[in-house]
């Protein structure tokens, strides 16, 4: 997180998205980007964000992490704001989901957050 606070990128904890509520934490960085002279932004979303317990397909799983509720909350005003350009979605392992549950759920929390409705991955 040094680096990114070294080039003035706002950076925010699993801890600090619990604190300030998720769904308003993507609210405020969603209007942060409508900044004049920025035309639109891009969501890039790595799978290992989510808590380990329910994505295990990825190479560095770590402990803590978001819940797949929280991950939807903070995305939904992020892919619903008019200035987002796009979301790519990286880091998620099929090669460590034989079942394909976790990619399944990757999945959900997506058409979720894009939809607004609320689903299996939002509860």
């Amino acid at each position: 997180m040094a680096e990114l606070a070294a080039l003035k990128i706002p950076t925010v904890t699993v801890g600090g998205l619990r604190e300030w509520g998720a769904e308003d934490l993507g609210r405020a960085t969603a209007l942060s980007f409508e900044a004049p002279g920025l035309n639109g932004f891009w969501v890039h979303l790595d799978a290992d964000v989510l808590d380990p317990s329910v994505m295990p397909a990825v190479d560095s799983p770590d402990p803590g992490g978001l819940l797949p509720g929280e991950l939807v909350a903070l995305l939904r005003p992020l892919v619903g704001s008019p200035r987002c350009a796009g979301l790519d979605v990286t880091i998620y392992d099929p090669d460590l989901d034989p079942d394909g549950t976790a990619g399944a759920l990757l999945t959900d929390i997506v058409v979720s957050a894009f939809s607004g409705a609320d689903g299996q991955a939002g509860d």
